[in-house]
């Protein structure tokens, strides 16, 4: 082979060279995003938005509550908070028609937020807090597509509508009075307050412990009839409508007070929630000296003690007009608490903020929690199951069936599977959120790391342990095989 030839096989080795790069990496030097159906995208930053990215995250990896935000969603054709919050959750799972692998812009989120009169400050705000504000505003839609009655205008599209779009970033309208902040007191359980707008900003922590929102100024008022003819006025009067069904997150506490003087035992009081908040007290340190979750579910149900109450036994109401109790009147009461309906997507969260010494501190110790979580020890004591043929032929058989009815509402012994874990990285007012969360569909039995747009796989070893902020379970279906490797027992 002469020096000719020669040249020619190296010319056409490089080129080779050049279109295999090309190839492999594009024009920009950089990796190609392999964009496949199923694969898992990041998450844009807005600036200081990782709260959103991370809940965004975690939503995503509940598949139950995906299944509940789509019947709504194909109901809805008003571009809400719904439909925006699917359809981002969509994009991110890989499931949408649009293209997969690159990261999203969740700005339609904060948008349909503001458009809904939240105002979401530019600084840094908690995830858990952002939870609940979503599913305030979530069920406010669904409150008002069940109570909306039907009319003409409105099967033939022609009532108007505000679009937002999901993944595009047009300007934000302009924000309404209710804010997104917590309050600058002290954070104690179940302490989280929101200001009104006019309030003057304060400096508050990254971390903080919740409280049911307060509520905000209704928008407008909703058409009750519709004008189906101009000859004659005719109207149609609304029909009364079912309520929406509860968000998947939605569950019942049952909480009982019982007098220590007469052992008299008040009615059940039931209360909702949408996440629980456990607090790292030494009631919840196991035998071996360290958190778990079982024990913060343990300090959380143990029963206690109340001071200050009137027992209705020992000193019934007085009389119109007859002088109040005594203080003698007001006994001691235990207090027990437990999950009186257990919902199908459960939140746990692990309040790691206390004011110590003057100071906000976060606790950064290890709380162990299991892939598969049994819920039976904390739910409330189920009825025995009653034969319906007796109940039919005692006549009771309204009665018989709200028994029956209330005796699964616990859920049994159904078991839950660990979906999506968030921890925070930092102190007690600043810092950094990120999701370690399960893929979707077939690979849910992956688990990947999602920190903004960066994405990449993890095992089940590293997310049991990392250090837990808040914890997102799902009731295991029939059809679901567990994982033998990680129980609740420690």
């Amino acid at each position: 082979m002469d020096g000719g030839d020669r040249i020619l096989v190296a010319a056409g080795l490089t080129a080779a060279v050049v279109v295999g790069a090309f190839v492999l990496w594009g024009p920009g030097g950089a990796p190609k995003v392999r964009k496949r159906r199923g694969q898992i995208a990041g998450l844009q930053n807005m600036g200081r938005t990782c709260f959103l990215n991370t809940l965004l995250q975690a939503l995503a990896a509940c598949p139950t509550f995906i299944e509940w935000l789509k019947k709504y969603a194909k109901a809805d054709s008003h571009n809400s908070m719904i439909t925006t919050l699917y359809t981002v959750i969509e994009v991110v799972n890989g499931t949408h028609e649009s293209a997969r692998g690159t990261p999203v812009c969740p700005l339609g989120v904060l948008q349909s937020l503001r458009a809904a009169g939240w105002v979401v400050p530019a600084d840094q705000q908690d995830a858990h807090e952002l939870l609940h504000v979503l599913l305030s505003c979530i069920e406010e839609e669904t409150a008002a597509m069940a109570k909306k009655p039907g009319c003409l205008s409105d099967a033939l599209g022609l009532g108007g509508s505000r679009a937002w779009s999901a993944l595009a970033s047009p300007a934000s309208p302009p924000a309404a009075p209710h804010p997104l902040r917590a309050d600058s007191t002290p954070p104690t359980p179940s302490a989280l307050t929101v200001r009104p707008a006019s309030a003057a900003p304060t400096d508050e922590p990254d971390l903080e412990e919740p409280e049911p929102m307060m509520p905000r100024l209704t928008k407008g008022v909703s058409r009750s009839l519709c004008h189906l003819s101009s000859v004659g006025r005719r109207w149609v009067t609304p029909t009364t409508a079912r309520p929406p069904p509860a968000p998947p997150f939605r569950g019942t506490l049952a909480s009982r007070l019982q007098c220590t003087v007469c052992s008299h035992k008040s009615p059940i009081r039931y209360d909702k929630f949408d996440s629980i908040s456990l607090s790292m007290t030494n009631a919840s340190v196991g035998l071996t000296g360290s958190y778990s979750l079982a024990g913060l579910l343990r300090a959380f149900t143990a029963p206690e003690m109340v001071k200050g109450v009137r027992c209705s036994k020992c000193c019934p109401e007085p009389a119109e007009g007859a002088p109040p109790a005594p203080p003698t009147a007001y006994t001691k009461h235990i207090r027990t608490v437990s999950f009186g309906k257990l919902p199908y997507c459960l939140c746990l969260h692990v309040g790691r903020v206390e004011w110590l010494s003057g100071a906000l501190n976060k606790r950064s110790e290890f709380v162990a929690f299991p892939e598969t979580l049994s819920m039976a020890p904390y739910a409330a004591v189920q009825q025995p199951k009653t034969e319906l043929s007796s109940l039919v032929s005692g006549g009771r058989l309204r009665g018989g069936l709200a028994a029956l009815n209330a005796g699964g509402g616990a859920g049994g012994a159904a078991p839950y599977r660990l979906s999506a874990v968030v921890v925070h990285v930092g102190g007690p007012r600043s810092g950094h959120f990120a999701t370690y969360r399960r893929g979707n569909g077939f690979e849910s039995k992956r688990w990947w790391y999602t920190s903004d747009t960066l994405v990449h796989e993890v095992s089940l070893q590293e997310v049991l342990r990392c250090s837990a902020y808040m914890l997102f379970y799902e009731r295991v279906r029939p059809d679901t095989v567990l994982s033998t490797t990680a129980t609740q027992h420690f």
